[in-house]
């Protein structure tokens, strides 16, 4: 008899833990960074390599503003894009931003068109300003939307979920 008692009993607690499992997570938030908006030089057509056709757009300057950082986007960059054999391109960038305050930013971002025409990245910053300093250990994505000679890229952070 207590067999049949303590099979049920290990099922009621492993369905409650299941349940945990289960159960859908917070989700997290997105803080504004910057809207950005960057001119773009003629296209590099490298060609098909081995990982698709690979064309390298050069990033020839900008502007960017947000709540916490603005500036300007250097001439020093390009967008070492990849179009795969399904005919998706995904950006592989690297460029840099100069703060109106004078401070240097690196950025790294990667990431595929969608369906609608728009890509989304991740973004990757890399600063010695202490004033910026933040910006290295952040999570960001950004939406870029193609214009005639330039993109448009909104950034935001991610945020951890509350608790």
């Amino acid at each position: 008899m207590r067999l049949p008692y303590l099979l049920s009993t290990v099922a009621a607690v492993l369905s409650t833990v299941a349940a945990q499992f289960v159960a859908v997570p917070k989700t997290p938030g997105l803080t504004f960074l910057y809207s950005l908006n960057c001119t773009l030089g003629e296209p590099l057509v490298v060609g098909n390599v081995p990982e698709g056709n690979r064309v390298v757009i050069p990033i020839t300057g900008g502007t960017f503003a947000g709540p916490r950082i603005t500036g300007k986007v250097l001439n020093l960059g390009a967008d070492w894009g990849l179009t795969d054999r399904t005919g998706t391109f995904a950006a592989d960038t690297r460029y840099h931003l100069l703060t109106d305050d004078g401070a240097h930013i690196f950025i790294r971002t990667s990431g595929p068109a969608q369906a609608d025409g728009m890509l989304h990245l991740r973004i990757i910053f890399e600063t010695g300003s202490d004033k910026y300093y933040w910006l290295n250990h952040i999570v960001a994505v950004g939406v870029l939307k193609v214009g005639d000679g330039s993109v448009w890229i909104d950034a935001w952070q991610l945020d951890s979920p509350g608790a």
